[in-house]
């Protein structure tokens, strides 16, 4: 059996009815899929599936439509098999500009090349503002499932392309995921939000949205507790939050443990403040000044509930942190992973938290600030290093029995250690 990449095919169809017809096509010797199919007029018939064998085209419109349609595999790729869903790579439409790719399944495209008014959100025919793409997202393949979609349930995606999006006050609609070309590609101007769309008051609706590799130039203001959205969760990863805005999650209030977010390998350049529980930072972090000391603050505010909890984990830099836990038991558990800037200040403001900190998670002790009647006793270090420098250096949060060899106790430095009150030599004096 010879190849043959291209095929001509002629169909008539019967208005609302569909013909499957041979399409001749093989490829090293088998029958061979096509990944393209274009007609050579602008019509009304839809290619609907693609065998190895045939070409199913059907026809959706009140009259009888004829036309010619090419079929082709393309044998560039050959050496790179590749399973074509029926139908995936059918072009549709025709006319004298050829036909337009026909959309992705679950992603809309974002492009500076694109038009709202024209979009459909295929690659051919791309959205130029991302809250266009969102919203189309959000009622072709969210708002027809209803509140509760019925699992298997693939949140849509808007790919926005590389380029610069200024398009104003952008609204995150609920199920909806915006990705992008890297944080310093895909740049998204404008201060975000969401809407009376995240609430949750029929029922216990799941609701998660986010970023992935996309640069927010703005503000983001979350406020679940404004659409009474307990079950609004937040997903973000590879995203920087820049442009000189604050990022601020809050939670519902009258069921403050359903609120999640979570963050991966997320840049942030500006302060964040936290007023939500189950918050977990994987590898965050936040650039140090110019001059190389701490930047932009994280403040964690506890909200209350049987499941307060913060992350922060694998790596990263966080600068200044402020832990505001006023209100009562149980303890708003805070999990400090990272390693402290230069310079950076940790605060506990209330009695009502427990930090759990590696050892380069924490300041010096002089950059400690206890207030609202925090004291050191919350703060318990996780990891137990021996560590090694002069006087000055001692750790801050010592542990009974913990070794330290101190450079600068004569003649030549000494080990000792914390006997639970103070640092002893091993002959138990004092130093």
């Amino acid at each position: 059996m010879s190849d043959q990449y291209t095929s001509l095919v002629d169909v008539t169809v019967p208005p609302g009815g569909s013909v499957t017809v041979p399409h001749n096509l093989v490829a090293n010797g088998a029958p061979a899929a096509p990944h393209v199919v274009q007609p050579n007029v602008g019509t009304d018939l839809v290619v609907s599936a693609v065998t190895t064998t045939t070409v199913t085209v059907s026809n959706p419109g009140t009259m009888a439509a004829s036309a010619r349609f090419l079929c082709a595999f393309l044998h560039s790729i050959q050496s790179r098999p590749i399973d074509v869903p029926a139908g995936s790579m059918a072009w549709q439409g025709g006319g004298a500009g050829g036909g337009a790719l026909a959309p992705l399944q679950n992603t809309v495209i974002v492009a500076k090349n694109g038009n709202d008014a024209t979009a459909d959100g295929s690659v051919a025919l791309p959205f130029l503002t991302v809250q266009a793409g969102m919203e189309y997202a959000w009622a072709t393949y969210v708002q027809p499932l209803g509140p509760q979609p019925a699992p298997p349930f693939t949140r849509p995606q808007v790919y926005v392309c590389a380029g610069t999006y200024d398009d104003g006050p952008l609204v995150l609609p609920p199920q909806v995921f915006v990705c992008g070309a890297g944080g310093n590609a895909s740049r998204l101007k404008g201060d975000w939000s969401i809407d009376a769309r995240w609430s949750n008051a029929g029922g216990p609706d799941d609701y998660r949205s986010g970023w992935n590799d996309v640069g927010l130039f703005g503000s983001v203001v979350i406020d679940w507790d404004l659409y009474q959205s307990s079950e609004g969760k937040l997903w973000v990863q590879g995203t920087r939050f820049a442009g000189g805005g604050t990022l601020l999650l809050r939670q519902k209030t009258s069921n403050p443990t359903s609120n999640q977010a979570y963050f991966q390998g997320c840049e942030f350049d500006n302060d964040v403040t936290l007023n939500a529980n189950n918050v977990t930072m994987e590898g965050a972090l936040f650039p140090t000044d110019p001059g190389g000391v701490a930047g932009a603050t994280l403040t964690l505010n506890r909200q209350g509930g049987s499941s307060d909890n913060f992350f922060s984990s694998y790596g990263g830099t966080i600068g200044n942190v402020v832990v505001n836990a006023l209100v009562g038991a149980p303890d708003y558990n805070v999990r400090l992973g990272h390693a402290a800037q230069s310079g950076a200040t940790l605060t506990l403001n209330g009695a009502f938290s427990t930090v759990y900190a590696d050892a380069s998670a924490l300041p010096l002790q002089s950059l400690i600030v206890l207030a609202g009647g925090a004291t050191l006793a919350q703060i318990l270090r996780v990891n137990r290093p021996n560590f090694a420098g002069n006087t000055a250096g001692r750790p801050a949060f010592p542990e009974v029995g913990d070794q330290y060899y101190d450079t600068a106790l004569p003649p030549t430095g000494l080990p000792i250690w914390w006997d639970g009150t103070q640092w002893t030599t091993a002959a138990g004096v004092p130093v």
